[in-house]
């Protein structure tokens, strides 16, 4: 059993043998990939988030492994269950953050701070446009119309929430879970985000702690000065703060039709033609057209 085979690569590993880290590795790879569940993945794009983030670490399981009678398959298990947790937590705190954060900008900046998001317009006014194929339509162009959607909804991956998309293919037809698990890898490919914005991103978070800190000591604090030095240090983060926020809502997060195209195995015109079909066709659908 694959078990067994790789119980022995460890112990073989720790009795000294060399050479074995990098077949160990593939071993555990291999496994994962095909049993996901069994260590706490819901897919493959998971694993490889995983992987991905902390290959030194797995590399290094069998260095901290100690024999306790359970064998070294039940310890790289437990191992990946906790960083599966981990990275599900991050990611849930990163989202969460970025919505709180988009949130306070908006109170801060008003009218001025107009954030891009999917231009679709809530999936319970989709059945009620002309031309809208019904979930059970598996005819020609409501097929075609579910790919075209498709394309849309992976152009608009950096900034479609999970559970919008998943009302979007509950209203069109859409496989859910499908189209959550494209999403993610076109969200982990890191495409249409540009290392700028990720650095105005990480600037605005890093001001928005700041200002956060400083107000709840400034509530406390009693001496005049250090007041006066704490409320121009808060000034002073608002003022970066809202810097980052503006130059953020003004970046375009959308990921290119020729991304979209090789990360769907299109060709890129069919990518081009069907977002302006759907563009063109249904106009109903967005808010502000020049976002996409």
């Amino acid at each position: 059993m694959l078990d067994d085979e790789l119980n022995t690569l460890v112990d073989r590993k720790k009795q000294g043998e060399a050479g074995l880290g990098g077949v160990i590795l593939e071993q555990i790879a291999r496994d994962v990939y095909e049993r996901p569940g069994l260590y706490g993945f819901k897919t493959e794009d998971d694993v490889g988030e995983v992987f991905e983030r902390y290959w030194t670490r797995i590399g290094g399981l069998v260095d901290r492994y100690e024999d306790m009678g359970s064998g070294f398959q039940s310890f790289l298990v437990s191992s990946l269950r906790y960083m599966a947790r981990s990275i599900r937590r991050k990611n849930a705190f990163r989202y969460d953050r970025e919505d709180t954060i988009n949130e306070d900008a908006h109170a801060a900046l008003g009218s001025k701070c107009t954030f891009r998001r999917l231009p679709l317009n809530s999936a319970r006014h989709h059945r009620v446009i002309s031309g809208f194929p019904r979930p059970g339509d598996n005819g020609i162009s409501a097929t075609a119309f579910r790919r075209r959607m498709l394309f849309i909804c992976v152009k608009c991956a950096n900034v479609i929430q999970d559970g919008e998309a998943e009302r979007i293919a509950a209203a069109i037809g859409l496989e859910a879970d499908e189209l959550l698990r494209i999403l993610t890898r076109a969200r982990t490919s890191g495409l249409g985000i540009r290392q700028r914005t990720e650095a105005r991103r990480r600037g605005r978070d890093a001001a928005w702690l700041r200002m956060g800190a400083a107000s709840r000591r400034l509530l406390r604090e009693v001496d005049p000065d250090l007041r006066r030095v704490l409320a121009a240090s808060i000034e002073k983060d608002r003022g970066l703060y809202r810097r980052a926020v503006s130059l953020i809502a003004r970046s375009n997060p959308l990921i290119p039709n020729k991304a979209v195209a090789e990360l769907l195995g299109v060709p890129k015109g069919t990518v081009d033609c069907g977002v302006g079909r759907i563009m063109r066709r249904y106009k109903a659908l967005y808010r502000d057209q020049k976002d996409v």
